[in-house]
C-alpha cells in the first residue's frame, strides 16, 4: 500500500545480454516519492533522498538507464536498472515553465544528454527571448557544458535514414517579434560543434512551428515568408530538405495541427486536422512515398481529440495492419452534433479500408443480427483516445495475430460503459465477443497468458486463458473488491507476472494498492519446438492473410510465424524470435500497388486520375536525384513501400525513359546497339543471301556434274548451270536487298524500345487509368521493392527527401513501447503534462495530477513532441497549377 496514488511508472526491462533476472519496475507517488521493485511488485524499497522527485526519465534508448529529475539542482542517475544511484548537479534549475522535455537523448550514446533549465531573464540582452537555457553532458550528467538559450528545445539527430554527424544537433531557437505587442517567433538551427562558433551554425527554417524527429525521417512544420500558409518540410540526411507535397483534391481552409502518426514502413503517416470545433475535430490522413515528399489521400475524416491525438492502432509485430475510427457524419458534427464514430481496417498499410467483420454471435452464443452488410453493421471498438493508460494497445509484438478491443456490433460505436470486450486470433480478420462487459486486458508469456480484469465495476477477481480465449478461468486476487486503475506486465510481454494498480474502497483516493498476481506455479511443463516430430511439437506455424481461409502473400512475401498452439498447457519461457521465415518473393498482384500522385482509387478498384489535373511528371525525380538513369511514365499506380514482389503483374513500370543527359547509360542498361552492332546487323543479309546462293548450287547444280540434257544456247547464255551465268549476281543482290529490308523493321524497333524503353506487358483493363468525377477515395504510394525489407526505397527516390516525426521511441523488445504519435498541438490545448520515454504513443494524459500546477512535465520520447500549429495560420498554399507532364 502506498500513500498517494501512482501518477507514473515505468519497467526497466533487461535486453538480450543483459545480466540478471531482475523484473524491475519504477513508480512515483503524488507525494513526490519513487519506489522501486526487482520482483515485479512483490516487494518495494525508497529510492534514497527522492521525496522531492517531480520526473522519472527512463532512457528511451538505453533501457539500463534512468534518471530522477528533482525539484531542485539534483539529477539521480542509475545505468544498472535502479540498482545503484548517483547524484548530480544540475546546471540551473529545470525549466518548470515551459511544456518541454527536461533531458533528451543520443540514440547511440547514452551517456550524452542535454539538460533544459532555467533562463536568468533579469537582464536580457538585445533581441534575445526568454526560454530556456541548454547544456549538454557527455558522461550521463556527471558534468556539464553550456550549449545555447533562448531556445525552446534542442535535441540530437541521429538515427535517420542516412548517417548524420553524431554531433548534429537541431534547436528550436526563439526570435524575439519587430513589434512588442507580437509573440515571438521560431527558428531552426543546427550545429555540429556544439554552438561554439556562430559561423558554423545553420539556419535551416527562418519560422517553424516545431520539429521532430522519428525513424528514418525529420519533419518541420514552417511557415511561409508572407505568413499566409504553413507547410511541411522533410528530410532524410539533416542537410537537405524538401517541401512536402500534399494531394490536389486535398483542400483545407487552415492547417491547425499535423500529428505524425507512425513511419515505421519507410512511408508517413500523418494526420492534419480538417475541422476543430471542440468535440467535433476530425481529420484526413494523409501517407507519403518511400521518400516522404508526396503524399496521398488515406483515410478521411479519422477521429482526433482537443489534444491532438488520433483514434489510431497498428498490429504489432505483423507489417502493414492498421486501425482507425471515422467520422461517419461530418457534415453533422461541423452543425454541432455529437460524432458518430465507426472502426475500419486496412491490411495493406493504408492503401485500402474495410469495416471490421463482426461476429455472427455473442459470447451467450446467440446471433448478432449484423452479418450481412458491413457498410450498416460492423464491429466497433474504443480507440486511442479513449484509453486511460496509451500503453493498453489492442496487441503485443510477442502475442502475434492477437487483439483485444472494448466495443460493440452496430452501425456506430457506442458508449464505452455499454460495450462488451472482443478478441482476434488472425490480426483482425475475424472477431469474437469474449466477454459481456468492459475488461482491461494483459498479454503474457507471449501471449499464452491472457489476462482480463472488470473495468466497469470494482472486483476482487480476475479472468484468465491458456488457451487464447477458448475457456475461461476465475482467480480471486484480493480479500475485499477494489477499484483496478490498471493491469500491467514488462513491455515484451514474455513474463508470467502481472501487477495490479487499485484503490481500496475505503481510501477517499489517498491510497494505492499494488498487487502482483503470479502464474509461475500454474505449469512447469515448458514448450517445445521440434520439427523433426510434430507430435512433439507444442507450436504452429502461422501466416497472416488478407481474407479469411487466405494464406496468401502479404506485400510481395509468405511470413510464418511461430506460435503456441492453444491446446497444448506450456509456457514459452525465452522469447521466440519472430517471423519464422520469410519464403520467397510472391508474384506481384493489384494488391501490391496503390494509386500515384494526382490519381484516386475508384469503386472499381482502379485509380483514376483527378478531374482537372495531369498525370505526375515523374521526369523530376531525375532532378533530385543526379544518378538515376531512367523514370517511368506515370500509369496512375505506384507500389507498396513494403512491398517485396518480384514479376506478375506491372502496373507502374512499364515504358521507361531516359533522364536528360543520361541517354548514353540508358542505352547501355537496356542492351543498346553501337556502331559494331549496326555494322554486322548490315552485313548479316548480304553474308546470308551467299551462303544460301551456294547451298542451292551445290545442292541443285554441283552434285550433278556438267552433263545437261537438253541444254539449250540460252540457258548456256543466261548462265543456267554455269559458274558465271548472267543470273548469279541478280539473285545473289536481290535476295540481299529482301533480306536487308526484313531486317529494317527489327533495326528500328530495336531503336525505339532501346530509347523509349518499352515494354509488352501492360496492366489489365480494370487497372488503366481513367477520368473521373466521383468523389475521393483511398490513395497510396509507391516505393522500391528490396528482398525481405519491410520497407524498401526504390532506386529512384533514394536520393530524394523523407519527412518523419520522431519519438526516439524505447527500443525494448517490446513493440508496444515504440512511440506511434507526434504531436503540433495548438496553443491554447489544455496544459498538461508530456508523457514519459516509455510510453507506447505520445499522449495528453497527464503524468502528475491536475492540481500539482508547480509539478514540471515527464515526456516520453520529448524529441518527438511537435510544437504548437497556431490556429489562426492560414491552410496551406494552395495547389499549384495542375502538374505539366514534358511528354
Amino acid at each position: 500500500m502506498f500513500d498517494g496514488r501512482i501518477t507514473e511508472y515505468y519497467y526497466l526491462e533487461r535486453t538480450a545480454g543483459t545480466k540478471g533476472t531482475d523484473q524491475t519496475v519504477i513508480s512515483r507517488t503524488s507525494q513526490y516519492l519513487v519506489h522501486i521493485s526487482a520482483d515485479h511488485g512483490k516487494t518495494w524499497k525508497d529510492v534514497a533522498s527522492s521525496d522531492d522527485v517531480v520526473a522519472i526519465y527512463p532512457h528511451p534508448f538505453e533501457s539500463n538507464y534512468v534518471f530522477l529529475i528533482t525539484a531542485g539542482s539534483q539529477i539521480l542517475v542509475s545505468t544498472d536498472r535502479g540498482q545503484k544511484w548517483t547524484t548530480y548537479k544540475t546546471p540551473v534549475l529545470p525549466n518548470k515553465y515551459a511544456a518541454i522535455p527536461y533531458l533528451t537523448f543520443h540514440k547511440s550514446r547514452p551517456d550524452w544528454l542535454i539538460w533544459h533549465g532555467e533562463m536568468d531573464c533579469s537582464k536580457l540582452e538585445p533581441g534575445k527571448v526568454c526560454g530556456s537555457a541548454t547544456y549538454y553532458s557527455k558522461n550521463a550528467g556527471k558534468s556539464w557544458t553550456a550549449l545555447t538559450d533562448s531556445v525552446s528545445i534542442c535535441t540530437f539527430v541521429t538515427g535517420i535514414q542516412k548517417p548524420t554527424d553524431e554531433n548534429l544537433i537541431y534547436c528550436e531557437r526563439l526570435i524575439a517579434a519587430s513589434s512588442a505587442n507580437l509573440p515571438p517567433t521560431a527558428q531552426l538551427v543546427s550545429s555540429t560543434d556544439y554552438f561554439k562558433n556562430a559561423k558554423n551554425e545553420e539556419v535551416k527554417f527562418q519560422e517553424i512551428k516545431g520539429f521532430t524527429v522519428q525513424d528514418d525521417f525529420i519533419i518541420v512544420a514552417t511557415v511561409s515568408t508572407d505568413r499566409t500558409s504553413m507547410r511541411a518540410e522533410v528530410s532524410v540526411d539533416g542537410v537537405q530538405f524538401a517541401q512536402a507535397r500534399f494531394p490536389p483534391n486535398f483542400n483545407v481552409p487552415s492547417e491547425q495541427a499535423y500529428t505524425i502518426l507512425d513511419t515505421s514502413t519507410k512511408a508517413i503517416l500523418m494526420h492534419v486536422t480538417v475541422n476543430r470545433n471542440t468535440g467535433s475535430e476530425f481529420g484526413t490522413v494523409l501517407k507519403s512515398n518511400s521518400n516522404g515528399t508526396n503524399y496521398v489521400t488515406s483515410l478521411e475524416f479519422v477521429n482526433r481529440d482537443g489534444d491532438g491525438y488520433v483514434d489510431y492502432e497498428r498490429m504489432q509485430g505483423i507489417e502493414g495492419i492498421l486501425l482507425m475510427n471515422v467520422v461517419s457524419n461530418p457534415s453533422e458534427t461541423s452543425g454541432g452534433s455529437a460524432k458518430k464514430l465507426r472502426s475500419k481496417i486496412s491490411f495493406n498499410d493504408g492503401a485500402s479500408w474495410s469495416y471490421l467483420i463482426p461476429p455472427a454471435v455473442d459470447s451467450e452464443n446467440k446471433p448478432t443480427g449484423c452479418t450481412t452488410d458491413l457498410d450498416s453493421c460492423s464491429l466497433n471498438l474504443h480507440g486511442y483516445t479513449e484509453r486511460a493508460d496509451v500503453r493498453d494497445t489492442f496487441s503485443s509484438a510477442s502475442a502475434v495475430g492477437l487483439m483485444i478491443g472494448v466495443g460493440n456490433v452496430g452501425p456506430q460505436l457506442g458508449v464505452y460503459g455499454e460495450g462488451n470486450t472482443y478478441l482476434t486470433r488472425d490480426a483482425g480478420l475475424s472477431w469474437k465477443e469474449i466477454k459481456k462487459g468492459t475488461y482491461m486486458w494483459e498479454f503474457g508469456d507471449q501471449g499464452s497468458i491472457i489476462v482480463l480484469v472488470s473495468s466497469a465495476v470494482p472486483t476482487d477477481t480476475l479472468l484468465y486463458t491458456f488457451d487464447e480465449g477458448a475457456t475461461w478461468n476465475e482467480f480471486k486476487f484480493h480479500d475485499e473488491v477494489v477499484t483496478v486503475i490498471d493491469i500491467s506486465t514488462v513491455p515484451s510481454d514474455t513474463s508470467r507476472n502481472f501487477l495490479i494498480q487499485a484503490i481500496p474502497q475505503q481510501s477517499y483516493g489517498d491510497k494505492t494498492l499494488m498487487i502482483n498476481v503470479d502464474f509461475t506455479g500454474t505449469t512447469k511443463t515448458k514448450c517445445k519446438i521440434d520439427t523433426k516430430n510434430a507430435k512433439n511439437d507444442d507450436f504452429e506455424l502461422w501466416t497472416p492473410a488478407k481474407t479469411p481461409g487466405d494464406e496468401s502473400c502479404l506485400f510481395g512475401h509468405k511470413t510464418e510465424y511461430r506460435r503456441k498452439l492453444p491446446d497444448h498447457f506450456c509456457y514459452i519461457g525465452e522469447v521466440v524470435p519472430q517471423p519464422h521465415s520469410v519464403s520467397a518473393n510472391c508474384s506481384c498482384t493489384r494488391q501490391d500497388y496503390e494509386c500515384d500522385a494526382n490519381y484516386r482509387l475508384a469503386p472499381d478498384g482502379s485509380c483514376q486520375l483527378v478531374p482537372g489535373y495531369t498525370p505526375p511528371n515523374h521526369a523530376q525525380d531525375c532532378n533530385q536525384n543526379p544518378n538515376m538513369v531512367e523514370y517511368f511514365e506515370p500509369t496512375g499506380y505506384r507500389r507498396l513501400p513494403l512491398t517485396t514482389c518480384e514479376g506478375g503483374e506491372n502496373l507502374d513500370h512499364l515504358v521507361s525513359k531516359p533522364c536528360p543527359g543520361k541517354e548514353r547509360e540508358f542505352g547501355r542498361k537496356h542492351g543498346g546497339m553501337g556502331w559494331f552492332t549496326i555494322l554486322l546487323l548490315v552485313l548479316l543479309p548480304f553474308g546470308m543471301a551467299g551462303i544460301v546462293a551456294w547451298v542451292l548450287y551445290n545442292h541443285y547444280y554441283g552434285q550433278y556434274g556438267q552433263i545437261r540434257l537438253g541444254e539449250t544456247d540460252f540457258d548456256v547464255r543466261i548462265g543456267l548451270g554455269t559458274e558465271n551465268g548472267l543470273l548469279k549476281y541478280p539473285i545473289l543482290a536481290v535476295s540481299a536487298v529482301v533480306a536487308f529490308i526484313g531486317a529494317v523493321p527489327m533495326i528500328v524497333q530495336h531503336f525505339i524500345n532501346t530509347r523509349l524503353g518499352r515494354r509488352p506487358a501492360r496492366p489489365s483493363r480494370l487497372y488503366r487509368s481513367q477520368i473521373s468525377t466521383r468523389d475521393s477515395f483511398p490513395l497510396g504510394t509507391r516505393g522500391g521493392n528490396s528482398r525481405y525489407q519491410y520497407a524498401p526505397v526504390d532506386d529512384s527516390e533514394s536520393n530524394g527527401f523523407h519527412g518523419g516525426d520522431s519519438f526516439h521511441g524505447d527500443e525494448m523488445l517490446d513493440d508496444d513501447s515504440d512511440d506511434d504519435f507526434g504531436h503540433m498541438i495548438p496553443p491554447d490545448a489544455p496544459n498538461v503534462d508530456l508523457p514519459t520515454p516509455s510510453s507506447p504513443q505520445l499522449s495528453a494524459a497527464p503524468s502528475s495530477p491536475p492540481g500539482e500546477i508547480s509539478t514540471p512535465p515527464s515526456p516520453a520520447n520529448p524529441d518527438a513532441e511537435l510544437r504548437p500549429l497556431s490556429p489562426e495560420i492560414p491552410a496551406l498554399d494552395p495547389p499549384e497549377s495542375p502538374l505539366k507532364s514534358d511528354e
